[in-house]
């Protein structure tokens, strides 16, 4: 059943007090103690207890900040004290959760952007140093107040959270109620090209996909969930959290960093058989790590499925996956302009791992072609354009119109719709390969490579070109204890790849496929390896003096002398764009 359109973030927590009171609405599992005793519970708040707690800290934050509606700033890992400080900042006003990975002066701008006048970050040591962080990226800015929390004894010249708490009211909130209309969050996008912007969400909008991935999921208050993103993410501030909140489920949190911490992905099983989840999960990146981790005996039998999300699951890592632990994987598709859902895997029918599941909830899609007047199209494949009450109006402080006539949003990602409304993303429209006229997914690239078993993960990207304009290039990171040279990726795909255009002209095997912030593979980053490797090509005698600059938009510059005349001349050839480094920004 979907969430009413008047409900509010508040107005749930109330419903989960009042029906849920003594039940555990969040658990802390700390892979350190490897602890976990059903009776003591030492790191559990049960439904009443977060509601006070919620409560008292929203009127914190409104007598601090002497503001009805203030926007607080988070570098929260993921804790119990996170949490509440987090759905504080959306009840009193409005979250602005902040990857307190960033380096300073990003999230002091952030900050700027968003106009917070309260900031709260964890206030223990740990790695990274987060409330160093926050404390210098607060220079120059009117903040009214720093919070901290996890700590006993707040740092200098700030509060903690425990105190906030015992200071203000837990029974009612002061000032005005949230409106399902109000604004409950700004989150940043995290894309893996461009600059991030600020995506401002409602509480409907919050709601509207948390309860359409509840009831997808069937989620009720037997459900056990494991939340291993971060909470400055919207699957990990949203889905994994407000949709379990709205059921009356626990939510189990795995390390402040879920399985960015080494600890939490090598005892991973032990954790799961400790504390009983019956959905567990995490970014493709991360469950491809776990292929890697023996079960040792671990009983996973209160397990239903896995759960992923934030990037696509390659088919063959998540059938690997189904065989090695018996588990099926359920996808999440979604954006942050979407509060986190469009998408997903419903739990009533074996996943389809060709498609990123059906569609949810109230949430309508359409295909549509990119370029004037955006018309639709039936049996093609095309742009996914998205509408819904989870959909957002536009982006914070941006003038020009962002949605399309109708209410409807371009999400930049190409697929298609089945006639079950199952939906098949197959690359982003930006990632598209231009190789002489013939446009090349990505995709299918990366399904074709990832089939040879000795493939851990890919992405195959553009790399720029004298005659076809683009061409593949491919990069490849192998399974533990495997070896498969340049040449034999080269054979899989001349027998796996039917087009010829698709054959990547540069294949090279490393390490680990560099990741965003977020954990979803950087393409930005091997845009500019490719890049280099074709000028290196086109001008093997360069001399120092060159960079390669990326763009907002994605778009390659090359910085250099314009004395090389030779170099100038064969990487223009190349179709890049040429600056003087004396005038390119620094």
């Amino acid at each position: 059943m979907a969430i009413p359109a008047t409900e509010t973030i508040l107005s749930i927590l109330r419903a989960g007090a009042l029906n849920h009171g003594d039940a555990y609405a969040l658990r802390y599992v700390d892979p350190a103690e490897l602890v976990f005793d059903e009776t003591a519970a030492p790191h559990a708040i049960t439904y009443r207890q977060l509601l006070g707690r919620v409560t008292a800290l929203a009127n914190a934050f409104r007598a601090l900040s002497g503001e009805d509606r203030p926007v607080v700033s988070l570098l929260i890992p993921s804790t119990i004290d996170g949490v509440v400080a987090l759905l504080a900042a959306e009840v009193a006003g409005r979250a602005n959760p902040i990857n307190h990975y960033l380096p300073p002066h990003e999230i002091r701008d952030i900050m700027r952007s968003t106009g917070a006048s309260l900031a709260v970050a964890f206030g223990a040591p740990g790695t990274p140093p987060v409330w160093e962080t926050l404390t210098a990226a607060a220079e120059g800015l009117d903040l009214r107040a720093l919070i901290a929390t996890d700590c006993g004894r707040a740092p200098e010249g700030a509060y903690s959270l425990g105190e906030m708490v015992a200071q203000y009211p837990v029974d009612e909130l002061s000032g005005t109620e949230p409106q399902a209309t109000d604004g409950a969050a700004l989150f940043q996008t995290t894309g893996t090209t461009g600059r991030p912007k600020v995506v401002p969400l409602t509480h409907r909008n919050l709601l509207a996909a948390a309860g359409g991935l509840a009831d997808m999921w069937r989620m009720d208050a037997t459900t056990r969930i494991v939340n291993a993103l971060p909470l400055f993410h919207v699957a990990g501030a949203n889905l994994l959290l407000l949709a379990p909140l709205s059921a009356g489920a626990e939510v189990q949190l795995y390390s402040g960093a879920g399985l960015r911490n080494p600890q939490t992905l090598a005892h991973h099983w032990e954790l799961v058989e400790r504390s009983r989840p019956s959905i567990i999960g995490g970014i493709p990146s991360s469950l491809v790590a776990l292929l890697e981790v023996p079960l040792n005996g671990a009983d996973i039998s209160s397990v239903r499925f896995c759960a992923t999300g934030g990037a696509p699951m390659p088919a063959v890592s998540a059938e690997q996956f189904e065989r090695q632990f018996g588990l099926r994987v359920h996808a999440i598709y979604g954006m942050t302009e979407c509060a986190g859902l469009i998408a997903a895997a419903p739990t009533d029918i074996a996943p389809d791992y060709a498609t990123t599941g059906h569609i949810a909830g109230e949430t309508e899609l359409q295909l549509r072609k990119l370029g004037d007047g955006w018309p639709e199209l039936t049996d093609e494949t095309g742009i996914i354009c998205v509408r819904g009450p989870q959909v957002f109006s536009g982006y914070f402080s941006e003038q020009e119109p962002t949605l399309l006539p109708g209410g409807w949003l371009a999400t930049g990602d190409v697929g298609n719709i089945g006639p079950r409304g199952e939906v098949t993303v197959s690359g982003r429209s930006k990632d598209i390969i231009i190789r002489s006229g013939n446009n090349i997914d990505p995709a299918v690239i990366e399904a074709a490579t990832s089939r040879h078993p000795s493939v851990a993960s890919c992405a195959a990207v553009a790399m720029p070109d004298r005659y076809a304009g683009e061409v593949p290039a491919l990069f490849v990171t192998l399974r533990q204890g495997c070896d498969l040279t340049v040449d034999q990726i080269f054979d899989h795909l001349r027998a796996t790849l039917a087009e010829p255009h698709a054959r990547p002209a540069h294949i090279r095997v490393i390490d680990a496929l560099p990741l965003t912030r977020v954990g979803k593979v950087s393409r930005v980053d091997l845009r500019r390896q490719a890049a280099e490797h074709a000028i290196r090509l086109a001008v093997p005698t360069l001399d120092g003096g060159a960079t390669l600059l990326i763009d907002e938009n994605g778009t390659l510059t090359v910085s250099i002398d314009p004395s090389q005349a030779d170099a100038v001349a064969a990487i223009r050839a190349l179709g890049l764009n040429v600056s003087n480094p004396d005038r390119a920004e620094r």
